[in-house]
């Protein structure tokens, strides 16, 4: 069965109907390169006239972030908003079916320009956007993930409301560090399977697999069929949390949310 993208509820989570859905091979959470994204309950959108007075970017905890939807049906990139052409097109909805999402970075020209992180590699990639392009919505959660120690928090605003423990990549295969956003959610076909009932997609890249399982190498966050191996160096560079973690973590989380990994 091919896994399916999460849909979120107006209120309450997400559903999963089924209608179109791409034709990849699910691997050890190195994803496709597809993004999918959703307004949340606890999401506040903002016009881009306001965006500079009520949206401020941040990954720091307390303060919240600052999530750019497509409007359109592409997003122009830009090296500066001085540049003539852009140097790369992104299309929306992608081929998930779903739209673009980015994680902004600076909104110092806003309403007219908005630099955001991208799910591209190299990772830490970032351009500008015509402010015209995006919808801005503010996201007070942010996952923080401490290689060294195993440990993964979630924040809403300044409070820590899950605390637990993670698997991590191998020595020869480690998890990327640096700021990354929750790009796309899947929910598994089969819940008990080997990395459980969901999986997130993050826009985080292996330094070492440009290909694996017909993806790209893009890093994931997903459950487990093996709890055990949960808070060890064990995976090709995923986050590995429990079946249970991760159930209410695709119910929590915004798409576009923060994660900050450090060594």
């Amino acid at each position: 069965m091919r896994p399916q993208v999460a849909r979120p509820h107006a209120a309450g989570g997400p559903s999963f109907p089924r209608g179109r859905q791409q034709a990849v091979r699910f691997f050890a959470l190195f994803l496709l390169g597809v993004f999918v994204v959703t307004t949340w309950p606890g999401t506040v959108t903002a016009s881009a006239a306001s965006s500079r007075t009520a949206l401020r970017p941040s990954v720091t905890t307390g303060s919240p972030s600052v999530v750019a939807t497509a409007r359109g049906t592409i997003v122009s990139l830009y090296q500066s908003p001085s540049a003539r052409k852009p140097y790369a097109v992104l299309h929306n909805p992608t081929s998930s079916g779903g739209p673009l999402v980015f994680l902004a970075s600076d909104l110092a020209l806003a309403p007219y320009w908005v630099r955001v992180y991208l799910p591209m590699r190299p990772n830490g990639s970032q351009a500008w956007v015509n402010g015209s392009a995006v919808q801005l919505s503010s996201d007070s959660y942010l996952v923080r993930v401490q290689l060294s120690a195993h440990h993964l928090v979630v924040y809403h605003g300044a409070r820590a409301i899950v605390t637990v423990p993670v698997g991590v990549g191998r020595s020869v295969l480690p998890t990327p560090t640096g700021t990354y956003f929750l790009a796309m959610l899947l929910k598994q076909p089969d819940p008990s399977g080997l990395y459980g009932p969901y999986a997130f997609g993050l826009s985080a890249f292996s330094n070492e697999l440009y290909s694996f399982g017909g993806g790209p190498g893009e890093i994931g966050l997903h459950g487990t069929d093996e709890p055990s191996s949960v808070g060890a160096n064990v995976s090709h560079g995923c986050l590995r949390v429990t079946d249970a973690t991760i159930t209410e973590l695709a119910r929590l989380l915004p798409l576009g949310t923060p994660v900050t990994i450090s060594p």
